[in-house]
């Protein structure tokens, strides 16, 4: 996909990965449609957005609203014309062992790690596909392909995301659809910050980033549908 004018969506995207994604990709020319529930944050990044070539436009509301997420799409479409992308980013980082868990905290980042992933990429499918090549790009974990203790909730979304990702390849490839799943290890963002280690040894946000780019770029005739990131030094 030649990514300069094209329109993409990115939830989370009010800091950490979210907001990398849309710095690196408005430098291409792209135009942003940035998505999550706080306003002043996302505006510092749309600004930012603006000022490296891109078009942006926030669109603040919970990830978790069925009202919000079925009208993303068409509002996208209506401000920047189109919607060639979705990078499936907002996301929670909820541990525990099981016999003591909090079943409520488990419920919460079930719909903010899956369902609302699924609910979003259907609404705005008929929006990607009405173009020739389209991508929908899912934030897994290396968590989605092990299991660790105390990660019951976490592991079991990234997995989710990770099977859903390759069934909905195969629905939709046909259709110049590509869909690939992202698998990072520990990045450096508020969400790892009880994280233990060399944090300049963490995956950066920007390097998250890049293989979003990468992957938007990839040749139509083929798609990277998995891609695990590890760091490269020890934590």
């Amino acid at each position: 996909m030649e990514l300069k004018d094209k329109v993409i969506l990115i939830t989370g995207a009010s800091g950490g990965i979210g907001a990398a994604t849309a710095r690196r990709l408005a430098g291409k020319g792209m135009a942003l449609a940035l998505a999550g529930r706080d306003i002043g944050k996302l505006e510092a990044v749309a600004e930012d957005c603006r000022k490296a070539g891109g078009q942006a436009e926030i669109f603040a509301g919970e990830i978790t609203d069925a009202d919000y997420i079925a009208g993303l799409g068409d509002g996208v479409a209506e401000r920047f014309g189109a919607l060639h992308a979705l990078f499936n980013n907002a996301g929670v980082f909820e541990t525990g062992a099981f016999d003591t868990a909090d079943l409520a905290r488990w419920d919460a980042a079930l719909d903010i790690n899956f369902r609302s992933l699924m609910h979003l990429t259907q609404a705005v499918l008929p929006r990607l596909l009405e173009h020739p090549e389209s991508a929908v790009i899912n934030l897994s974990s290396v968590a989605g392909r092990m299991t660790f203790g105390g990660g019951g909730i976490y592991s079991a979304t990234k997995h989710a995301v990770h099977a859903f990702s390759g069934c909905l390849y195969e629905d939709l490839r046909d259709r110049g659809l590509k869909v690939a799943a992202i698998y990072p290890g520990f990045v450096d963002t508020g969400m790892t910050a009880a994280v233990q280690g060399e944090r300049s040894n963490m995956i950066q946000p920007d390097d998250v980033a890049q293989t979003v780019e990468f992957v938007l770029q990839f040749p139509a005739n083929a798609c990277p549908t998995e891609i695990v990131i590890r760091p490269q030094f020890p934590l």
